[in-house]
């Protein structure tokens, strides 16, 4: 759950602000939080002596950096593009280390789990890289088309819920797959 403790400060900050009467900046303190919940969640990693992944340090950073711009310009919109230009990131790098470095980072990442033919694993690796493109043009229709906490709640609840839809049929779907495990020996 820890992974998604910016994504909880950023909704939780949004609601409350607006709850107390700070509506019209409570984007602004979402932005705040998910900042401070970010560095939090990379102290809170290093602590328990954690490995801190390219992924959290690609999100962390573009947290802080579009986090900041939007605080600095007073732009919201700037935070909601973070969110697509996230999944167009991890897009981008799935396919990339794919086709130029000939590795397959959901292979990386499910390997120990899934015992499958390369021509899965390649086609996973791309199932999701086009996932995270579709969740980068739907954060967009969803941004410049309806209010703004109509899209917090979509980041909250359409962004983690789409994923977790999708690993479910992932899951499902490669479930013949799965490796066995080795019963003990005696």
């Amino acid at each position: 759950m820890q992974e998604f403790f910016p994504a909880f400060a950023f909704v939780a900050a949004y609601f409350i602000a607006g709850r107390i009467g700070y509506s019209a900046q409570a984007i602004y303190w979402a932005t705040g939080a998910a900042m401070i919940g970010v560095i939090l969640q990379l102290a809170w990693m290093r602590l328990r002596r954690r490995k801190i992944e390219k992924k959290h340090w690609l999100t962390a950073l573009l947290i802080l950096v579009f986090g900041s711009i939007t605080l600095v310009v007073k732009n919201p919109m700037i935070i909601k593009w973070k969110v697509s230009i996230t999944y167009l990131v991890f897009a981008c790098g799935l396919l990339g280390a794919q086709w130029l470095g000939s590795i397959n980072p959901i292979r990386e990442m499910l390997g120990s789990a899934f015992d499958m033919p390369d021509v899965l694993w390649r086609r996973l690796n791309t199932a999701w890289a086009l996932f995270f493109v579709l969740m980068a043009i739907l954060n967009l229709i969803v941004a410049y088309n309806f209010s703004e906490s109509f899209w917090v709640g979509f980041k909250l609840w359409g962004s983690l819920g789409g994923t977790f839809l999708f690993m479910a049929a992932q899951i499902y779907l490669l479930r013949g797959y799965l490796k066995q495990e080795e019963p003990p020996r005696e």
